[in-house]
């Protein structure tokens, strides 16, 4: 499997995984939010360098992180 397609498949995972809100306290602003940032991730793919789309699951990533320790700290 080329670079290229490996790191596409980590992108679609990182949406999948993005658009899955974990726990049964799912609300509307985390959907939206969650969203948001697979919107921006997208189409940071689709205008960047195909190499550079493992920034942009790493990104979407973080941003996953950074809600889920906001969400459990509450």
């Amino acid at each position: 499997m080329s670079d290229e397609v490996r790191d596409l498949r980590e992108l679609l995972s990182a949406v999948v995984e993005a658009l899955t809100v974990p726990g049964d306290d799912i609300s509307d602003r985390r959907l939206v939010d969650r969203a948001l940032w697979v919107r921006t991730t997208v189409r940071g793919a689709l205008d960047d360098d195909p190499s550079d789309i493992g920034w942009n699951v790493g990104y979407l990533r973080r941003k996953m992180a950074e809600e889920e320790s906001r969400h459990t700290s509450k």
